[in-house]
C-alpha cells in the first residue's frame, strides 16, 4: 500500500464566526477485513478509524469511522473560527499510523 496522502480544500480567508466549508480526502484503501487477496487469503482490517481537527490547539470537529467507509475517505463538513489561527488535521489509521496536515485560516 502507498503512504496515504491527506488533502484538504480551505477558502482562502473567512469571516468571524461564519460557517465556512471545510473539504477533506486521503488516499487509503479502507480494507473492512472482509476481502480477500488474489490467492484467496483473508486481507486483515485496516481503516482510518478517527479523523479530528483542531483549531488553536481545541477539538473543533471530530468523526468515528467505520469499515462501510469507502476507499479514500472524503468528509466535507462546516466549521466556524472566532478569529485567523491554524487549523489541525489528523486522521488515525488501525495500524497505530497518524497522518496529520496543519494549515493557517486568516479571518479577514
Amino acid at each position: 500500500m502507498a503512504k496515504p496522502k491527506p488533502r484538504i480544500r480551505l477558502p482562502k480567508s473567512v469571516e468571524a464566526g461564519v460557517p465556512f466549508t471545510v473539504r477533506t480526502r486521503i488516499t487509503h484503501p479502507m480494507h473492512t477485513g472482509l476481502q480477500r487477496d488474489r490467492d484467496g487469503n483473508p486481507v486483515p482490517r485496516q481503516i482510518i478509524n478517527r479523523f479530528s481537527v483542531r483549531f488553536n490547539g481545541e477539538e473543533a470537529f471530530s468523526a468515528a469511522l467505520e469499515p462501510a467507509v469507502s476507499t479514500d475517505p472524503y468528509i466535507q463538513f462546516e466549521l466556524s473560527v472566532p478569529e485567523s489561527g491554524f487549523l489541525e488535521f489528523e486522521w488515525r489509521d488501525d495500524d497505530g499510523s497518524v497522518y496529520s496536515l496543519r494549515r493557517k485560516i486568516a479571518v479577514g
